[in-house]
C-alpha cells in the first residue's frame, strides 16, 4: 500500500478492534475464514488468510465506511471511504511499458498499480519469473491504484486450471465474491492436505462445495 493508505488502514484495524464494533468485526472476519476454508479451521490460521479476512471485514463488511467519519483529517476520511469500493478479483500481473498492471480474470477489468505501492513493488519483483495468480482487493484512487495487504497467492501450477474454473463459474452465473471464495477454498485445501495433487484441489467440481457460514 501507499504510505497514506497504510496509515489509514492500520488505524481502521485499531478502531475495528475496539468497542463498539469489536464483536461485529470479529464476526465478519471469522465468517470470511469459514467461507474460504475447505477444511475445519485450525487454531493457527495462515497469516495471509487472516489479513485477507480483515480486508473483507473493512471493505465488503462495511467497517471502513462506518468508521470513516471518525477521522478528523478530510484526506484520511476519503481514503477510508474509498476502501468500501475496493475491487476484489483473481489477478494476473503483467508489465505494460514500465507499469505493473493487474488484470482481473473474473471481470476483465485492469488496474495500473502505483509505483509507490509497496504491494505492487513486491508483486512486480516476480514478473521476470512465472508469476502466480493472486487474489486481492485493489483500491482505485484519483492518482492510481493500490493493493490492500490481504494478498493470497495461488500455486503457479494452478494457473491454467484457474482459467478453466473461472470460465465455468461465469457460465454458471456465479458472483465475483462466490467465485473468489471458492478458489480460496481450493487454495486452502491444496496447502493444508498432504500429498494432494493440484488437479484434485483445483477442479470445476469443487465449485459445488458448500461451506457452513
Amino acid at each position: 500500500m501507499t504510505p497514506a493508505l497504510f496509515a489509514v488502514y492500520d488505524e481502521l484495524l485499531n478502531r475495528a478492534a475496539a468497542p463498539p464494533v469489536e464483536a461485529r468485526a470479529r464476526a465478519l472476519r471469522d465468517a470470511f475464514l469459514r467461507r474460504t476454508s475447505a477444511l475445519p479451521l485450525l487454531e493457527s490460521v495462515q497469516e495471509d488468510r487472516m489479513v485477507a479476512a480483515w480486508d473483507d471485514a473493512l471493505t465488503t463488511g462495511g467497517l471502513a465506511s462506518e468508521l470513516a467519519p471518525g477521522f478528523k483529517d478530510a484526506a484520511e476520511r476519503a481514503l477510508a471511504k474509498v476502501m468500501r469500493r475496493a475491487h476484489r478479483g483473481v489477478f494476473r500481473l503483467e508489465r505494460v511499458g514500465v507499469h505493473p498492471v493487474a488484470f482481473d480474470l473474473v471481470s476483465g477489468a485492469s488496474f495500473v498499480l502505483l509505483p509507490r505501492d509497496d504491494m505492487a513493488r513486491n508483486l512486480a519483483a516476480d514478473l521476470d519469473r512465472d508469476a502466480p495468480l493472486f487474489e486481492a482487493r485493489i483500491v482505485a484512487a484519483a492518482d492510481g491504484c493500490a493493493c490492500l495487504p490481504g494478498v493470497i497467492f495461488h500455486p503457479p501450477d494452478a494457473s491454467a486450471l484457474i482459467d478453466q474454473i473461472v470460465v465455468a463459474g461465469r457460465q454458471r452465473g456465479m458472483g465475483r465474491d462466490a467465485l473468489c471464495d471458492a478458489l480460496l477454498r481450493m487454495q486452502n485445501a491444496f496447502s493444508r492436505l498432504s500429498r494432494v495433487k493440484i488437479g484434485y484441489a483445483y477442479r470445476v467440481e469443487a465449485l459445488d462445495a458448500t461451506v457452513e457460514v
